[in-house]
């Protein structure tokens, strides 16, 4: 059986299949705890000491530069002008208003880009980043894109804003949970699930694999970070 197989048979059983969700559900437990993570009820709930902020934002922020690398690959290899502009748009959005949010963070809080200081975990992301980028396809490298920002999605849609809200704490969960953020995390997975349907045993098992291997990814780096947060 090969997973393409894995996901028919699974889709012959709903009213309504798509490939983003049947990866969602074989990538559990860890989607599920990722998006119930800790540490984003401790931000949310302004139980994150300023100083653990900051130090949680320098570790995200090694994902920037490989991030938006892979948004570059995938604009060349996507198949269509449309698709080119919704990723160029996004990728404006990166590097302008959530740019400057790690920037203003770090200023805020006297911290820098302390880039000695990555977390095993952060590299390993990073790395998975790179590796897609130069190696995957255009599949492998949505499927990556959808992990990232659906799974920021679930947790910025999923936790309860306490009042008095910290303005950077606040600015953070506003990037992931604005209408635009939701719209551009549905297109994501609508040609997830279009593209994925055009591919072979392998290809689609290399997608698939890509998938599950960054909800993976995800969860180990917020768990190393939430580690080194509460024992500081």
């Amino acid at each position: 059986m090969s997973m393409l197989s894995d996901y028919r048979d699974w889709a012959a059983a709903q009213s309504a299949p798509r490939v983003s969700n049947w990866l969602r559900e074989i990538s559990e437990p860890d989607w599920s705890a990722t998006v119930a993570h800790p540490l984003f009820d401790a931000l949310a709930e302004a139980r994150l000491a300023e100083p653990d902020f900051a130090a949680y934002m320098v570790q995200d922020y090694g994902f920037v530069d490989p991030f938006t690398a892979l948004i570059g690959h995938a604009i060349g290899h996507a198949p269509s002008m449309h698709d080119r502009v919704v990723l160029g748009q996004f990728m404006g959005m990166l590097t302008s208003d959530e740019n400057s949010t790690f920037q203003r963070t770090f200023e805020t809080f006297g911290v820098a880009d302390q880039a000695a200081d990555y977390l095993p975990e952060t590299r390993a992301f990073q790395q998975l980043l790179v590796d897609t980028g130069m190696h995957g396809g255009y599949a492998e490298m949505l499927a990556v894109l959808v992990v990232t920002e659906w799974l920021y999605l679930g947790w910025a849609t999923r936790i309860t804003r306490a009042e008095g809200l910290h303005p950077l704490y606040a600015e953070w969960i506003d990037l992931h949970d604005s209408p635009a953020f939701q719209e551009f995390v549905a297109w994501l997975c609508r040609r997830l699930d279009e593209e994925a349907l055009t591919l072979g045993d392998d290809a689609f098992a290399s997608m698939a694999e890509r998938f599950r291997d960054t909800v993976a990814k995800e969860r180990a780096f917020h768990d190393a970070v939430w580690a080194r947060v509460t024992t500081r």
